[in-house]
């Protein structure tokens, strides 16, 4: 059984925290796993933490992440609260699909009349020194409270699930050197798919108050239609599973 709601091009899930430091420890207690920090993204007064999450019933090493984006210490608190607005607890924000031609998709886009917003590239500092380029569509403020998708493409950049494949091989080797099991693991880390240590995705839902025109957004951005729910308010719910059970982040 394949994960609800989740897509093929599914690329990763955002999940906002008004402090990263705290928000990070909050989720590590949520779920049992812990994370990686990602980087800084210069300018935008935000850095990240990064965790394998894999949805429920894709087979092999998909190139899916959750990441955890919240105020950079090192920056202007300034600039962050513009890039978080809103954001006072720990939240689905917002999630991401890597089309197979963003440009293609985004004139389909522009041709349906779905606000996607703008093409950016984008950069941000990685923890080794290196610089992580890609290009991505972004909407202030967000489309349908976060519901619909942003599109991204991470061109030539090695995607971020790759970075945290290779950091848990390296982890697994040393822990294996020094005979204990590496801080984070799990015996039962996916859908038995994989041995990566991460977060299973379940499903995801939507709603908002205009359910056909975020299904229908949603399936010009991505080729797929999804369940939709009536809501007051639009946004995105996320039920994960990990070592810690299952939880649910909105």
């Amino acid at each position: 059984m394949t994960a609800p709601g989740v897509v093929r091009t599914f690329d990763h899930l955002v999940v906002a925290v008004p402090d990263l430091a705290a928000g990070v420890r909050e989720f590590e207690e949520l779920t049992g796993v812990r994370t990686t920090p990602g980087g800084s993204y210069p300018g935008r007064g935000t850095a990240n933490h990064i965790v394998p999450l894999v949805p429920r019933g894709w087979a092999g090493e998909p190139l899916t992440y959750l990441e955890i984006l919240g105020p950079d210490p090192q920056q202007d608190p300034e600039l962050a609260a513009r890039s978080l607005p809103g954001v006072t607890r720990i939240l689905a924000q917002r999630w991401a699909v890597h089309p197979d031609d963003l440009d293609a998709t985004v004139a389909a886009a522009e041709q349906a009349e779905v606000d996607f917003g703008q093409v950016f590239d984008m950069s941000r500092n990685t923890p080794d020194g290196g610089l992580l380029e890609w290009r991505l569509t972004r909407r202030t403020p967000l489309a349908h409270g976060g519901a619909q998708p942003f599109l991204i493409d991470w061109g030539t950049s090695q995607h971020p699930a790759d970075t945290l494949r290779e950091a848990a091989a390296t982890s697994y080797e040393a822990a294996g050197d020094a005979g204990r099991e590496p801080a984070g693991a799990s015996a039962d880390t996916t859908d038995g798919s994989s041995s990566q240590p991460g977060l299973v995705l379940e499903r995801l839902e939507f709603f908002g108050p205009d359910p056909e025109v975020l299904r229908e957004a949603i399936r010009v951005l991505t080729g797929e239609t999804v369940d939709v729910a009536q809501a007051p308010e639009p946004g995105v719910r996320a039920v994960i599973s990990g070592p810690a059970g299952e939880c649910v982040i909105d």
